[in-house]
């Protein structure tokens, strides 16, 4: 049976963000508010910068290659932001006049500001996930081959989102990302991966990226989050593909970095250096997590912790997570609002051991206060 998903963010609360004038001094509100590594500012201050755009950066030119291998796919492309991979990855993939297929609280639909209408001219079509971001495969197949009034909506794309951000960095297996795949490609549609974090997904289950990204036809992942460089991002698919998104990436402006090889020098550092690190930020996410299930007034689904983030309910306590978070706030603690009583929070290399027990400490002194 196809859901229709109402949002589950009341529009007074769709924007519901903390106030701060300055960085609060604890930040787990989202993994790019944190400076690179500092392996990252030496690789960068050791560049001198090619003509990217005419394939002539070396640092450019390795890290695609890097990245095309680790993918599985033919070719890849520098960007500044997974966001300019998923525009160009739909815009370039004739979807005009056809739907794809997207979970219902998918990054793509709500945060990026239906470019998928907008720019590649699609419909979206949202279907509820079980909790982790993986679609029902029955209802997945029932929009594929459902028809009405002797018509069919041709579907042109399933976009995948691994981790899943809403979720609470949830993983999408390597066995279902072949079974949605096989399943697209049997009725002649294709798959994206919004892999903005895949390789913390990888690292989760233990596999290579290879495993999660070479059944999808596309892929995007991201430099600057839970691998800390400053920016980027990389498109991974077939060389037509890269091509053609190379070109309307230059009419618009997206690969107009000057000195990009500074940039992909720290991109080198992330997937060379960084990914050693990520099982400890997993850890860690578990550690915090699992103390703020014992504590009275928050409810935590430990099931659900699996990578470096997850969401935390407010509802026992009957506060929204925007009061909790203005309390916290006054502690130096910043937490991301998700939802009218539901809070996020994400780990990476700058958060050690001793700032997640100095996050402890403060959500045992503020919890009693709220009561």
């Amino acid at each position: 049976m196809l859901t229709d998903v109402k949002p589950e963010v009341s529009s007074q609360a769709k924007s519901a963000q903390v106030h701060f004038d300055e960085p609060p001094p604890l930040d787990l509100r989202y993994e790019v508010l944190h400076k690179p590594a500092p392996e990252m500012w030496e690789a960068m201050m050791k560049v001198t910068p090619g003509m990217a755009n005419a394939g002539q950066d070396r640092f450019v030119n390795e890290l695609e290659a890097m990245a095309a291998e680790m993918t599985g796919k033919e070719a890849a492309l520098f960007l500044p932001t997974t966001t300019n991979g998923t525009v160009l990855a739909h815009m370039k993939s004739d979807l005009r006049g056809k739907q794809v297929i997207m979970e219902s609280r998918c990054h793509i639909y709500w945060v990026e500001a239906l470019h998928v209408s907008d720019l590649a001219g699609a419909a979206p079509r949202l279907i509820k996930g079980e909790n982790s971001g993986m679609m029902p495969l029955d209802e997945i197949e029932a929009v594929l081959t459902e028809t009405a009034y002797g018509y069919q909506i041709p579907t042109g794309m399933i976009d995948l989102e691994n981790t899943h951000n809403v979720y609470g960095g949830t993983v999408i297996t390597q066995k279902y990302t072949e079974q949605v795949s096989e399943l697209a490609h049997r009725y002649g549609s294709e798959v994206f991966l919004d892999g903005a974090r895949v390789v913390n997904a990888a690292v989760a289950q233990d596999v290579p990226v290879l495993a999660l990204t070479e059944p999808v036809d596309h892929v995007v992942i991201s430099l600057n989050k839970g691998l800390g460089a400053p920016l980027g991002a990389l498109l991974c698919s077939r060389a037509d593909l890269i091509a053609d998104a190379k070109l309307m990436a230059k009419r618009t402006g997206m690969i107009a970095i000057h000195k990009a090889g500074i940039f992909a020098a720290a991109g080198i550092i992330a997937l060379t250096k960084m990914i050693e690190g990520l099982a400890d930020d997993h850890a860690r996410a578990h550690r915090l997590a699992s103390a703020l299930s014992d504590l009275d007034g928050l409810y935590v689904d430990m099931d659900s912790i699996q990578t470096n983030m997850f969401r935390v309910s407010t509802e026992p306590i009957g506060k929204t997570a925007l009061e909790l978070g203005e309390r916290l706030a006054v502690h130096g603690l910043g937490i991301h609002v998700l939802e009218p009583q539901a809070f996020k929070m994400s780990l990476c290399y700058a958060i050690d051991d001793d700032m997640v027990d100095q996050a402890i400490d403060i959500f045992k002194k503020v919890m009693p206060e709220m009561q």
